[in-house]
């Protein structure tokens, strides 16, 4: 509903709370929607996962939980020594990689599960940076073959695809990754990963993401650009005695050191990082990177 400039008033509380958050940015738009989709596919996704993974767990019973994380602390996680990155190739459009991400006590367990045997207990398993030549192997197939079954779902394609170990630090654009956590389900153990699936995967033709330009034809649109938002940036904090407090009462000067990297915050949310640039003889805040989410 667009309001002229006569008739604009706030939204009443019930109103408000009925209102449904509207995503400003084409990326976001396309990540709920890719979200969305993921969610009404989570059950087929866990199906094709665990028939597949079945063929390479051929002496194994099990099931496999699949759920979609919102990925808040899993870059804490990530950082964490023992941790086993690879990524394959998806023959999408626009190439893009599937990550997976497996922490040491699921590698070891793993190997034992592809091997026949028993898992260890846990007390026997110390704590790894780097992995065996078999440990390295399993994890690959584990993603090949969860990354054929979901291109085999989506698209209905059985591609030879192939995983590789990802040695570098992962940092992903935001909104363009959706995070799974599979549980695969033991009799009394679970052995758990996650996956990052590109949001095209989930995407149509028809999504937003693929259009070549933003709809200009809805003005509810233009109008929320024109929205005032209240934003912060500090560039400096110092800690000062009663004493200094007086002098500056009194006209004293105390320097200041401005943060090497400040801080945009729209609300409590960091957006940017940036540094103080001069133009001329005014002092400007610039932009140096954006706050991964």
């Amino acid at each position: 509903m667009i309001l002229t400039d006569t008739e604009q008033k706030l939204l009443s509380g019930d109103l408000a709370l009925a209102a449904a958050p509207y995503a400003l940015t084409r990326q976001q738009r396309s990540f709920e929607a890719a979200s969305q989709r993921c969610k009404s596919r989570l059950a087929d996704l866990s199906k094709a996962l665990q028939a597949e993974l079945g063929r390479m767990l051929t002496d194994v019973v099990f099931d496999l939980d699949v759920n979609l994380c919102s990925g808040v602390g899993l870059e804490n996680w990530l950082s964490e020594p023992g941790i086993l990155l690879l990524d394959v190739a998806l023959p999408l459009d626009k190439e893009r990689l599937c990550y997976m991400s497996i922490d040491h006590q699921a590698v070891h367990n793993m190997a034992d599960l592809c091997l026949g045997g028993q898992l260890t207990d846990k007390t026997q398993i110390q704590e790894k940076v780097e992995f065996s030549s078999s440990e390295n192997r399993i994890c690959c197939r584990l993603l090949q073959k969860q990354a054929q079954a979901l291109m085999q779902l989506l698209f209905n394609q059985h591609l030879p695809l192939a995983a590789h170990l990802y040695k570098q630090k992962l940092r992903l654009d935001a909104f363009s990754y959706l995070p799974l956590k599979v549980r695969l389900i033991l009799e009394k153990e679970a052995v758990s990963w996650f996956l990052w699936l590109p949001i095209e995967l989930l995407l149509q033709e028809n999504d937003e993401l693929f259009s070549a330009a933003e709809p200009e034809s809805i003005p509810l649109q233009l109008d929320w650009q024109q929205v005032p938002v209240r934003c912060t940036v500090e560039m400096a904090r110092k800690q000062v005695t009663v004493k200094q407090l007086q002098g500056w009462l009194q006209g004293e000067l105390l320097a200041i050191e401005l943060f090497s990297s400040m801080r945009f915050q729209l609300g409590k949310q960091v957006l940017f990082h940036g540094t103080v640039a001069e133009e001329g003889q005014v002092l400007m805040f610039q932009i140096t990177e954006k706050q991964e989410k």
